[in-house]
C-alpha cells in the first residue's frame, strides 16, 4: 500500500517537473519570437528608412513626348464604362492622341468624352475561326482563351492602324507618374526581370533565331512601332512548316500541349526579341518599377489619395490592380498610414507586408 502511494508522488512529481520543463521552453520560443518581431519592426521602420534616404532616386522632369501615338486598350464590355471616366486619370500622365478601344461591341460614347474610338474585336480577329483552332488544340477554359485573344488583338491592331507608333496599355494598370515613351526619338522598351520558358519555347517555333534578352518586355505596356509589328505578323505567317493561315492559328499550334492551357505565349516578349534582332539598337531600355497586386492594398484606383500617389510615385512608375488578388483590409489601414509613409519606402512596404508583416506580426497586433 505504502509502495503504491510513492508511485503515485513519484509520477506526480514527475510530470510536474515536465510541466515546468515544457512552460520554460515555451516562454523561452515566445519571448525569442518577440525579439524576433521587435528586431523586425526596428528594422523596417529605423534601419531601411535610413539606408533608403541615402539612395533616393532623383526625379527628373519629365518633358511630353512630340511624336504623337493612340493608346489602345482592350476591354471587356463590363469594364468599358469604367475606362470611360478614366480617360482623363490616362492624359495626365500620358501624352497620347486618341484613346483607342478594343471592345467585344460597339457602344455609344459619351458626348462629353472626346478623342474615343472604339474598334469591334472581330474587325481584328474572327471570332469563329480563332474557337475553332481553340477547340483544335483543347483549350477548354474560357479564361486562358480571351487570354489569348487580347494578345492577337494587341498584334492585328497593327493592320488597321494610320500611326507610326501605337502605345498598348493593360486596362487595370495606371501610371503614377509621367511616362515618356521616347528618347532622342527613339522609342523605348520597358524592362522587368520575370522569366516564363514557355514563351520562349513558343518563340522559337514561330521564328528561329531570335536574340533573347536576360530582361523580360512584360510590363503590362508596350510601344509599338506599326510597321516592325507588321513585319513580325507577315513573318510568322510565311512560316509554312506550322498549321494555319493567320498568324494567331500558327502560335496556337506552336504552343506545347502542356502550356496550352495555362501561359503559353506573350506577345510583349515576342514583338521585343523580333524588334532587337531585326532593328538592333533602334530602341532604347530602361528599367520599369511597377506592382501588380495592388488590389491587396487598395481595392482599385479610386481609394488612393494625393498622399498616396506621393509615397507611391518615388518608387513606382505604374501600379496594377489584377482581379486574381483579393483587398485586405489590414494592408488598405497600413497603406493608408502617414506614419508609415514617412518612416518607410513604399517598395519596401508593399514587400515585407506581403512577405513578413502579414505572416508573423498582423495576427499579434
Amino acid at each position: 500500500m505504502i509502495k503504491y502511494k510513492i508511485n503515485i508522488n513519484h509520477s506526480s512529481a514527475v510530470h510536474k517537473i515536465n510541466g515546468a520543463i515544457f512552460s520554460k521552453i515555451n516562454e523561452i520560443k515566445v519571448l525569442k519570437k518577440s525579439f524576433s518581431i521587435i528586431f523586425i519592426l526596428f528594422f523596417i521602420f529605423f534601419i531601411i528608412p535610413k539606408y533608403a534616404n541615402n539612395k533616393l532616386e532623383i526625379i527628373r522632369r519629365i518633358e511630353p513626348d512630340t511624336i504623337k501615338y493612340n493608346l489602345v486598350v482592350p476591354v471587356i464590355l463590363n469594364d468599358l464604362e469604367d475606362l470611360f471616366q478614366k480617360k482623363e486619370y490616362f492624359e495626365k500622365y500620358i501624352n497620347f492622341e486618341n484613346l483607342v478601344i478594343i471592345a467585344p461591341d460597339i457602344i455609344k460614347v459619351p458626348d462629353d468624352k472626346k478623342n474615343i474610338s472604339i474598334i469591334k474585336e472581330d474587325k481584328l480577329v474572327q471570332k469563329s475561326r480563332l474557337i475553332n483552332i481553340f477547340t483544335k488544340r483543347g483549350i477548354t477554359e474560357s479564361k486562358r482563351l480571351g487570354w489569348y485573344e487580347q494578345q492577337f488583338l494587341k498584334m492585328s491592331y497593327s493592320r488597321v492602324c494610320d500611326n507610326e507608333y501605337y502605345l498598348l496599355w493593360d486596362s487595370d494598370t495606371f501610371p503614377v507618374k509621367s511616362v515618356q515613351m521616347f528618347e532622342n526619338g527613339h522609342p523605348i522598351f520597358d524592362m522587368k526581370t520575370e522569366h516564363h520558358s514557355a514563351y520562349f519555347t513558343t518563340i522559337n517555333r514561330l521564328i528561329k533565331n531570335l536574340h533573347f534578352s536576360k530582361f523580360s518586355y512584360i510590363s503590362e505596356h508596350m510601344l509599338i512601332k506599326t510597321e516592325y509589328m507588321r513585319n513580325l505578323l507577315d513573318d510568322i505567317e510565311h512560316n509554312s512548316n506550322i498549321y494555319g493561315n493567320m498568324f494567331w492559328e500558327k502560335i496556337i499550334m506552336s504552343i506545347d500541349k502542356s502550356d496550352i492551357n495555362k501561359s503559353g505565349f506573350s506577345e510583349f516578349e515576342l514583338y521585343g526579341s523580333y524588334v532587337d534582332t531585326k532593328y538592333p539598337n533602334f530602341y532604347k531600355h530602361r528599367h520599369w518599377n511597377s506592382r501588380r497586386d495592388m488590389t491587396i492594398f487598395y481595392g482599385n484606383i479610386n481609394n488612393l489619395d494625393k498622399y498616396d500617389f506621393n509615397w507611391i510615385s518615388k518608387d513606382f512608375e505604374a501600379i496594377t490592380f489584377e482581379k486574381r488578388y483579393k483587398f485586405d483590409e489590414k494592408a488598405y489601414k497600413y497603406s493608408k498610414n502617414l506614419g508609415i509613409h514617412n518612416s518607410i519606402k513604399a517598395k519596401f512596404f508593399f514587400k515585407f507586408y506581403k512577405r513578413i508583416i502579414k505572416k508573423y506580426i498582423i495576427d499579434l497586433l
